[in-house]
């Protein structure tokens, strides 16, 4: 009778760890494949920071008279990851949205044709319809398939420009 009971203490505590194994195999097949899809972000993780705005007074200020504003922004090596990004200017407790390179209203600065920057290149926008000195400007990069990724950089302080463009 002694074998016997000794025998089942093992079984059981065998038993114990054959499940504790099987339900961390279940909660791993499950949780992996989220916190990979969460982290990755589909490219965003790539791109983060990559795309910068130049805090130049000649370039990234605010023109009261023309009510338009321009902007430098930094483009890092991601044109491959990349087809663009969305501008947000915060003004009087709204916010207006810019998309480069396909928005209308956005002309660069030099007045060539609305393009991105090349890799590790500035490019300055004006974007237009600013009807007063901005509180903040941000900067989203756009992937190739189509999704907008979090804030890149931001800006809260934009000064007004000491000459017209």
């Amino acid at each position: 009778m002694v074998n016997i009971k000794s025998q089942s203490g093992i079984i059981g505590a065998v038993l114990l760890i054959l499940i504790v194994i099987i339900s961390a195999m279940v909660v791993m097949a499950f949780a992996i494949p989220f916190v990979k899809e969460r982290l990755g972000g589909g490219g965003c993780l790539e791109v983060a920071g990559e795309i910068t705005i130049k805090n130049s007074l000649q370039y990234t200020c605010y023109n009261a008279t023309q009510k338009n504003m321009s902007v430098q922004i930094h483009y890092g090596d991601i044109q491959n990851l990349t087809k663009g990004f969305q501008i947000n200017v915060g003004v009087s407790g709204s916010s207006l949205s810019y998309v480069i390179p396909d928005d209308a209203t956005v002309v660069m600065y030099d007045g060539s044709t609305l393009e991105i920057p090349g890799a590790n290149l500035e490019s300055t926008y004006v974007l237009s319809g600013v009807p007063s000195l901005p509180e903040y400007v941000e900067v989203y990069p756009i992937l190739v398939n189509g999704d907008v990724c979090d804030k890149s950089d931001s800006l809260t302080s934009v000064s007004k420009c000491s000459s017209p463009f």
